[in-house]
């Protein structure tokens, strides 16, 4: 990293960096945030001009070829993580990307192929296994304080909101070709990631589809 602090250029202005994500990348030490990028100019200057962000782009590669970015946040609906990713390792520059990693699991695959082609890294957003109380709880497992576990039940609803009924104008989380597989692939994957991290890594799943009154 050049001079060892972060450079970042997120791809994407949504919600996760305005709220969520975004924030946090400009109170960590040596970590900065010089360049971002939405489909649309105007929204990504909007967004930069808000937050003090120099520059602003509507195209991926330019970002990811601006020579001050140094690491890529990925912040986009799944559909294009992998396409990001890739364009961003094969560029030289570590990227993280938001949950899910990908929309299918050979994307995922092809991902994982290209960083160790590459030697770049990449990094998924499953960051509450580093929150002080899951490192209690993970003390807790190991340390056989609560016993041995033998069963875990997870239970997790989301119901839908007004927006997810119009269906002209659905969100991008209900739309099979952008999110891959809705509100699940949304929220899941954190609940998955902290099963593998507490119990170690899952060999074999099964799984079924319901019907929910067409939704």
């Amino acid at each position: 990293m050049n001079d060892k602090v972060i450079k970042w250029g997120f791809i994407g202005c949504g919600s996760v960096t305005q709220h969520k994500s975004g924030p946090a990348f400009k109170e960590i030490e040596s970590s900065e945030v010089v360049a971002v990028m939405s489909r649309h100019l105007n929204k990504a200057e909007d967004y930069a001009r808000k937050r003090g962000i120099r520059r602003w782009y509507n195209d991926a590669q330019s970002l990811i070829n601006d020579p001050e970015v140094n690491a890529v946040y990925i912040a986009t609906p799944p559909s294009s993580h992998a396409t990001y990713a890739i364009l961003s390792m094969k560029s030289g520059k570590p990227c993280y990307i938001e949950k899910p990693m990908a929309q299918t699991y050979e994307e995922c695959t092809r991902i994982n192929r290209i960083s160790q082609e590459t030697g770049v890294p990449c990094f998924v957003a499953y960051y509450r296994r580093y929150l002080p109380y899951f490192h209690k709880v993970k003390e807790l497992i190991v340390g056989g304080s609560i016993g041995k576990v033998i069963n875990v039940q997870l239970r997790f609803a989301q119901p839908p909101s007004e927006l997810d009924y119009n269906r002209n104008d659905l969100p991008w989380r209900v739309q099979p070709d952008i999110a891959g597989g809705g509100y699940f692939y949304d929220l899941a994957p954190h609940q998955i990631d902290m099963l593998q991290e507490l119990f170690g890594c899952i060999f074999q799943a099964k799984g079924y589809k319901c019907n929910l009154g067409g939704l």
